[in-house]
C-alpha cells in the first residue's frame, strides 16, 4: 500500500509541475504581447533621427524576434493572432525606413531590405495560414486583398534591393531578394498584379549571377529557363551555367550547356573549344569531329575550327588528313609550337612505318625512310628552340632522325659529346 501512495505522489507532482511551468508560460507569452503591442503603439515620430527613436525601433526588433520565436514552435505556429502581431512589428521597422528615406536621413540600406523581405515573406506565411480551409472546407481568407494591396507597391523594392546587394558582392543576400520577388509573382495575395515578362527574364538573369557566385547549382537552376529566355544575357547566362555545372561536377548539364551554347553561338570562342575537350577527353572523336566540321560549315577560315579539326585528326591518328590542316594553319602564319611538333611527329610515324614494312628489301625502305626524316627535321628542330623545356618530346624524334640519316655531328650535340 505503502508503494501505491509514494507513486500517486509522485505522479501528482509531476501534474502539478506541468501546470505550474504551463502557466509560467502562459504568463510569459502575454506578458510578450503586452510588450509587443506597446512597442507597435510607441512606434510614432520615428522618422526623427535622435535616440528616443533608435529606442523604439530596437523595441519593435526586439519584440519581433520574441514573437517570431514563438511562432517557430509546435503549439503556436498556427496563431494567427501572432503573426498578424509579427506582421504589425516588421511593418512598422519597414515604414520608419521609409519614412526616413523619404526625408533624406541617413539609412541602412541593407537593414531597410532585408526588414522589406521579412515583410513580404512573413504576409505570405501568413496569408497561407488564413487560406486553410475551416470546419467546413471553405478557405476564406480575410487579409488576402488588404495585404496584397499594402505589399504590390514596395513590391519593386525587393527587386532594387537584390541589385543592391549584387553590386556589394552579397550573393546569397541578392539571390534571396530576387527569389522573393520572383515567387511573390505566385503569391495569390498579387494574383490581380500583371507582371513584367521582359523583366522578369533580367531578373531571372541576375538570379543565375547570384547562385553561381554563391556558389548554388539549385538555386542557378530554379529560374534558369527565364534567364535563357532574356535573349541580350542568353549566352552569358549559358557560359555561367556551364562552369557552375562543372565546378559541382555534373558532366550531363555541364554537356547540356556547352552543346546548347555551341549551337545558339557556333563562333563562340567559349563554348566550341569546350564541348570538343570533353568529348576528346573521353575519347569521342567522332562526336568531336561532327561538331568541329558544324563549325568549319559556319567559318571555313576560322583558325580555332582549323586547329581543332587538325587536332582532333591526330587523335583519330588520320595523319594525311592532319598534315594537310597543319600545313594550312601555317599558310595563314599561325605560329603555334604544337603544328611544328604535330607535322614532326607525323612525318616520323611515316618513317617508322616505312620501316617496319615486310616484303621490301631494308636498302629501299631506308631510303624512303630518310626521305620522311629530312622532312622532319626543320620542323622538330624549329620545336626545339622554341620549346627547349619539352625534351621529352623532341628528343626521341631526333635521336632517330641523326642516327638514320648518318648526322653525327648533330647527334653528337644531341647527346652532348
Amino acid at each position: 500500500m505503502r508503494k501505491i501512495v509514494v507513486l500517486f505522489i509522485l505522479i501528482a507532482s509531476v501534474i502539478v509541475g506541468a501546470y505550474g511551468a504551463d502557466k509560467k508560460q502562459i504568463k510569459q507569452l502575454k506578458a510578450d504581447i503586452a510588450s509587443a503591442k506597446d512597442a507597435i503603439k510607441n512606434a510614432v515620430d520615428m522618422e526623427k533621427n535622435d535616440n528616443n527613436a533608435q529606442k523604439k525601433l530596437n523595441a519593435l526588433e526586439k519584440s519581433e524576434q520574441t514573437i517570431a520565436k514563438y511562432l517557430s514552435q509546435d503549439e503556436y505556429r498556427e496563431r494567427k493572432d501572432l503573426y498578424l502581431l509579427l506582421i504589425d512589428l516588421v511593418r512598422k521597422q519597414y515604414e520608419a525606413g521609409n519614412e526616413k528615406m523619404y526625408l533624406k536621413q541617413k539609412v541602412d540600406t541593407a537593414w531597410y531590405v532585408r526588414t522589406g523581405r521579412r515583410m513580404f515573406l512573413t504576409m505570405e506565411k501568413f496569408d497561407s495560414l488564413d487560406a486553410k480551409p475551416n470546419e467546413k472546407g471553405v478557405s476564406e481568407p480575410s487579409y488576402r486583398k488588404k495585404h496584397g494591396a499594402f505589399l504590390a507597391p514596395y513590391r519593386e523594392n525587393i527587386k532594387k534591393g537584390g541589385i543592391y546587394f549584387l553590386k556589394h558582392k552579397e550573393w546569397t543576400e541578392a539571390w534571396q531578394c530576387f527569389d522573393v520577388y520572383l515567387e511573390s509573382r505566385n503569391w495569390k495575395m498579387f494574383a490581380d498584379q500583371k507582371n513584367d515578362s521582359v523583366d522578369d527574364r533580367k531578373v531571372a538573369y541576375l538570379s543565375v549571377v547570384s547562385a553561381k557566385e554563391i556558389p548554388d547549382l539549385d538555386k542557378a537552376l530554379k529560374y534558369s529557363t527565364e534567364a535563357l529566355a532574356d535573349t541580350a544575357k542568353r549566352e552569358n547566362a549559358l557560359m555561367l551555367l556551364s562552369e557552375l555545372s562543372l565546378d559541382k561536377g555534373d558532366s550531363a548539364l555541364y554537356v547540356k550547356y556547352v552543346t546548347e551554347g555551341f549551337k545558339q553561338y557556333p563562333l563562340s570562342e567559349y563554348f566550341f573549344p569546350r564541348l570538343i575537350d570533353y568529348h576528346t577527353e573521353r575519347g569521342d572523336y567522332v562526336r568531336s569531329e561532327k561538331y568541329v566540321d558544324e563549325a568549319l560549315k559556319k567559318d571555313s577560315l576560322n583558325g580555332l575550327f582549323l586547329l581543332a579539326k587538325h587536332t582532333v585528326l591526330m587523335s583519330m591518328e588520320k595523319y594525311d588528313d592532319a598534315l594537310r590542316y597543319a600545313s594550312l594553319l601555317q599558310q595563314r602564319n599561325d605560329t603555334l609550337p604544337i603544328l611544328n611538333y604535330n607535322i614532326g611527329y607525323i612525318y616520323n610515324v611515316k618513317a617508322q612505318q616505312t620501316l617496319k614494312k615486310t616484303g621490301v628489301p631494308y636498302r629501299h625502305r631506308m631510303k624512303e625512310a630518310q626521305k620522311y626524316y629530312r622532312l622532319l627535321l626543320p620542323y622538330m628542330e624549329k620545336y626545339r628552340k622554341e620549346k627547349p623545356e619539352d625534351r621529352q618530346r623532341w628528343y626521341p624524334i631526333l635521336y632517330d632522325a641523326y642516327l638514320n640519316l648518318n648526322k653525327g655531328k648533330e647527334f653528337n650535340a644531341l647527346e652532348g659529346k
